[in-house]
Parts: structure tokens; sequence; C-alpha cells
């Protein structure tokens, strides 16, 4: 028969083995990967992406810092797609940092070309956006062109009207100087579009740069992806009192901080039990920086305090039978 001590370990990390499976469940590790760039020149200097690709700035434009006191901003776009059902959407030209944050993104989602605009009344997204229904219906050659000003977003599909998109006030000052200006993909993450471009031009008060000239942007050689998450988890899609998840973190770790009450009585603090619950927790946050789930500050703090209540219900239960 196992004496005490072992007994005690024993039971702790069986709770340990059975907290870590509950939280990194179902197991499905998504480590950092290497992406190999796919993009690459056409013999007419265009630019194809018959895979993962992106061409880029090496940094952040420097027209993006004065952009705020110009008048007029357009781009124009010569492209045709590879696959009328591409989702994302898919990104053919933008100026990000990633999923999340833009001035300017123009994709593909399905049949239709999506423009985000980071503007008055919209959020770091560029959303809600503006569609331009059925361009890739076909793999014809488009040519688009975006003007923006400091009261109107307007769209040409190959000559023709195809937006119009009235401005709450100049979006100019709403953009962030620092984010690089790409093709076919976005940094450090993104959804690849395949197609090909022939023409990339960007032209400020009747100024224009050339983004197929090799001398603005380059072809990296590849990149290493990270699955992206929100650490702080403060975009919530619903009402917080209404997340089960807050219930989850809180009551099951109720049991842990009880458990350690049980088994090492009062060598540990509600203090100490406390940090313990953290530690477990943040082991298990962190772990699932690998999976496909949502690591999360918010997490964290529920489990240390469900710990603490556990720990806290635990002793007042055992005074209690204590002193019956």
């Amino acid at each position: 028969m196992l004496s005490r001590s072992p007994t005690k370990v024993l039971i702790l990390v069986l709770f340990l083995l059975g907290y870590w499976a509950v939280g990194l469940y179902p197991f499905t590790f998504e480590p950092p990967k290497h992406v190999v760039n796919q993009a690459e020149r056409t013999a007419d200097g265009g630019l194809s992406f018959p895979g993962v690709g992106i061409a880029r700035t090496p940094g952040a434009p420097e027209w993006l810092r004065g952009l705020q006191h110009m008048s007029l901003f357009e781009v124009r776009l010569v492209a045709r797609t590879d696959d009328p059902d591409q989702q994302g959407p898919a990104r053919l030209f933008t100026i990000s940092d990633g999923v999340s944050d833009r001035n300017l993104t123009l994709g593909q989602e399905g049949e239709d070309l999506v423009i985000r605009v980071r503007r008055p009344g919209s959020d770091a997204n560029g959303t809600p956006a503006l569609q331009v229904p059925g361009l890739f219906r076909d793999a014809d050659w488009h040519e688009i062109r975006l003007r923006l000003g400091p009261d109107r977003l307007t769209v040409t599909v190959d000559d023709k009207p195809r937006g119009d998109l009235p401005l709450s006030g100049s979006p100019f000052p709403e953009w962030n100087p620092d984010y690089a200006l790409a093709m076919g993909n976005e940094l450090p993450y993104g959804r690849a579009w395949t197609g090909e471009i022939s023409a990339a031009s960007v032209e400020i008060d009747g100024s224009t740069i050339d983004y197929l000239d090799p001398a603005e942007i380059v072809l990296p050689g590849g990149w290493w992806e990270v699955k992206a998450f929100d650490p702080w988890d403060l975009e919530q899609k619903q009402p917080y009192y209404a997340n089960a998840d807050i219930y989850v973190n809180f009551f099951g770790f109720i049991p842990f901080g009880a458990l350690l009450v049980l088994l090492f009585g009062r060598r540990l603090s509600i203090g100490h039990i406390m940090l313990l619950g953290a530690a477990l927790s943040l082991s298990i946050e962190t772990l699932q920086i690998l999976l496909p789930r949502h690591p999360s500050v918010t997490d964290l703090a529920l489990n240390t305090i469900g710990a603490g209540v556990g720990a806290a219900l635990a002793r007042t239960a055992i005074r209690s039978g204590a002193s019956a």
C-alpha cells in the first residue's frame, strides 16, 4: 500500500494531468512553420502568385507619413484571378499589419472584390467593408481603380463605376504610418491570393509610384508563420456574462484549490495556492499557443481566482467540521 506522501503526490499528479488534458484537448498542435514564398516575376515584369506568396515594400512607404495632408489617393491594379472562389478575403493589395489591423486592403471573397478602409466609423480592421459583387467570376484581366478622398471612396472596374461610399471624414488621419505595403498576402499572417498582377501603382496628388518596380518591392524567400491570437481576449462577440468560458475557467479551478488544502493543510497559504493555480493555468495557456485554442490573460485571472476561492471554501469547511 502506498505511504501517505506518495499517495498525495499521485493524487496531485492525476489532477494535473486531468487539467492539462481538458485545457489542451483536442491536442492538434500547430507549431511555427516556415512558408516558402511562391510569388515570382513574370516575363513582362508583372507578378504571379501560383500559391502562398508575397511581394512587399521593405518597410513602411515614406508617403504614408504625409498622407493626411493630401487631398487624393488612388490605387490602380490590373489583375486576374486563378480561382473564382478564394476566401479570407484573399489579399491582392494591402497596407496592413496582420489580419486585424489595416489602413487599406483590396481582397477577393468568393467572386467579390472586398475593400476595407480604416476610416471614421470603422474598426481597426477597416470594416464594415465595401463589396464589388461578381468581379472575379471569370479569369479575365480587370483594371481596378480605387480613389480615396477626404469625404468619398469610389471604385471603377474597367472604366465603369462599381462602388461609391460617402465618408463622414477624412480617413487619412486614422491611418497608421508604420504599415508596409504588400501584394498577394500580408505579414506576419494573412490569407494568400492566387492570380497575376500586371500593373500596380499608387498615385498621391498627381505623383505616381509603380509598385511593380523592383526598386520599390522585394520578394522575400520565405517567412515563419505562427498562429495569431489575442492574449487579452478583449473583443467579446457577446456580453461577457453570457460567455460560458468565464464560468468554466472560474469554477473549474475551485477543486484544484480545495485539493491543495486537503493535501497540504496550513503548510500552504491561500496566496501560495493562488500562485500554484496561476502556474498551472499559465502552463496550459502557454501550450495553447500551439493549439487551435484561444489562450488569454482573462482565463489566467479566472483560473487563479478560482483556485483561491476553492482553497478558502475548503478551509472554511474544515474549520466548520472541527468545531461541530
